[in-house]
Parts: C-alpha cells; sequence; structure tokens
C-alpha cells in the first residue's frame, strides 16, 4: 500500500481523504500507558532505557502510509482541511508524550508536514505546543 501509494499518480481523490485520515485516527490515537521511566529530573537519557511500543511493527506501517499520502504530489490540503483540524492536532500532541523515541520521530515528521502544507493551523500548532511543551 505504501509502495503504491508513493509510486502512482492520481490515487488520492476526493473520497480518499476522510478513509486515510480516519485510518490514520483510528490506529494511532490511543490513550498510552503511565511511564515507566522516571520523570523530571530522576530521568537520565544516559542510564535509562526508552520504553519501546510492543505494536510498533503496526505504527510503523501507518505513520509510513500517512507520511506518504501528505507528501504525495496528489495532496490537496484544502481538501483534507475538513478532516486535518483542531482536534486532530490536539490528538497528535498528545502522543508526543509517547516514551518511544521512534514514535516521537515520526510525529515530528507528521507535525512538520502539516505545519507546512495547512497555513490555517500554523498559528494553533505554535499555540499548543507552547501549551503542551512549556
Amino acid at each position: 500500500m505504501v509502495d503504491f501509494l508513493t509510486n502512482q499518480n492520481g490515487v488520492i481523490t476526493e473520497i480518499i481523504y476522510p478513509e486515510a485520515i480516519n485510518m490514520f485516527a483510528v490506529n494511532l490515537f490511543r490513550t498510552l500507558p503511565p511511564s515507566s521511566n522516571p520523570n523530571g529530573a530522576e530521568f537520565d537519557p544516559e542510564e535509562d532505557e526508552p520504553t519501546l511500543e510492543s505494536s510498533w511493527p503496526h505504527l510503523q506501517l501507518v505513520y509510513e502510509l500517512f507520511l506518504r499520502f501528505l507528501e504525495s504530489p496528489d495532496f490537496q490540503p484544502n481538501m483534507a482541511k475538513r478532516f486535518i483540524d483542531h482536534q486532530f492536532v490536539l490528538q497528535l500532541l498528545d502522543l508526543f508524550d509517547s516514551e518511544d523515541p521512534r514514535e516521537r520521530d515520526f510525529l515530528k515528521t507528521v507535525l512538520h508536514r502539516i505545519y507546512g502544507k495547512f497555513l490555517g493551523l500554523r498559528a494553533f500548532i505554535r499555540k499548543q505546543i507552547n501549551n503542551v511543551f512549556y
């Protein structure tokens, strides 16, 4: 599916937007388990091992597919903006609490692509990042 989306032109049509975005949301937006590593000053990245998500092989495919969807030359932000909205961004930011560095790396890239393609969400994203991280 990832290769098909990458190598074929004209596969992203109007009917695909709600399905692809819903697939991403259903598979990735979830309640994260409580942190197994200490918080704050007690956490030492040199000593404490990150907790890796057991379902990462599945999550990785979903992230890769969604990134290819966002990066496709056929992608039209004006069609996707009905589905990638404030609530979507908030749920995406919540996932940055994941202890798995691989997931946080994909999240960073997805958020960067959304920030670059959805001009109307930029101020909201900046504000929410300030609220969440500072």
